[in-house]
């Protein structure tokens, strides 16, 4: 059983790198993309627009990687009912929410970004009941420690 929790966390290691290499790529290459996506989809005259809601979300994007990585790290480490994965997972939450709310903002502009406006709200959500979950499991496993 421990092989597969392994394999499976060095899978979800391997995704967030994955992701970090595309954020890097798109930290680089932003304004040279969303040109490229707005000519091809005929939509030239919100470029600018969209490069500003692409480097206003990287940063989200940086600390969502960060973030992800530091949890999967901890639990390789063993450290999983713990405070510091609580505070973690609001953080994430929060950075959920808030490309949520940029990306609602972009649909003002073009429609398909409510897709992944209602997407990170939804997966804000879902940090959120994950990250009070953990916080209740911290309070039993105080409890259990207490009891002899």
């Amino acid at each position: 059983m421990k092989n597969k929790e392994n394999k499976a966390l060095k899978v979800s290691i391997g995704f967030t790198v994955i992701f970090a290499v595309a954020l890097l790529f798109l930290t680089v290459s932003g304004p040279w993309t969303v040109k490229f996506l707005c000519e091809y989809f005929n939509h030239e005259n919100i470029t600018k627009f969209m490069t500003g809601i692409v480097y206003f979300a990287v940063p989200a994007g940086w600390g969502a990687i960060y973030i992800l990585l530091k949890l999967l790290f901890n639990i390789n480490k063993g450290i999983v009912f713990e405070e510091s994965n609580v505070k973690l997972l609001t953080a994430l939450s929060w950075l959920c929410l808030y490309v949520g709310f940029l990306s609602g903002f972009a649909t003002r502009y073009y429609i398909p970004f409510a897709i992944v406006s209602v997407s990170a709200l939804f997966i804000g959500l879902i940090v959120r009941v994950v990250r009070n979950i953990i916080s209740q499991a911290i309070i039993i496993k105080d409890e259990n420690d207490l009891t002899v």
